[in-house]
């Protein structure tokens, strides 16, 4: 058998394997408005909100969009798990909350306010103090990116 039938099969089977699993790409938010305001939070939270919504084709205005959402808190909080037996820091936990409410055009009050919140946990090694920072940067990142992720989707099922 020739390297290139073969290169082909694994291709194949490779496929029919993530076929099988369910593997399926993520796609846009499929949400039930055209517009959205979003006020609140810290810039950095609210511009990746922001582009999440745009990415998806809706609109993001200043004022008066189809729905509203006032992000109300957002925030990291970095809590020590554990010490070694010299009494230096070997765990951290992050954990960023966030807590937003929502309204529709249609409606004269905001919703009751939701809080969602991540954690994670890592060692930490005072060797190694510039990868164990770009580890908590990436970890804080991939929190917030779920968070968006999970707003955006509760956000897009609103009824009106």
């Amino acid at each position: 058998m020739n390297s290139s039938v073969r290169n082909n099969l694994f291709i194949l089977f490779a496929t029919l394997l993530l076929i099988a699993c369910g593997f399926q790409l993520r796609g846009e938010i499929e949400a039930n408005f055209n517009s959205i305001t979003i006020s609140g939070g810290s810039s950095d939270f609210g511009k990746q909100l922001s582009k999440r919504f745009k990415q998806s084709g809706v609109k993001v205005f200043p004022a008066d969009g189809e729905m509203a959402i006032e992000i109300l808190s957002d925030g990291l909080q970095k809590n020590i798990l554990s010490l070694n037996s010299s009494g230096l820091v070997s765990e951290y936990e992050l954990i960023y909350t966030v807590t937003y409410r929502v309204k529709n055009i249609n409606s004269t009050e905001w919703s009751t306010p939701i809080t969602l919140d991540l954690n994670r946990q890592y060692t930490f090694d005072n060797e190694n103090i510039v990868a164990k920072e770009l580890e908590e940067k990436r970890l804080v990142r991939g929190m917030k990116d779920e968070l968006i992720r999970t707003m955006a989707t509760q956000i897009s099922l609103q009824k009106d």
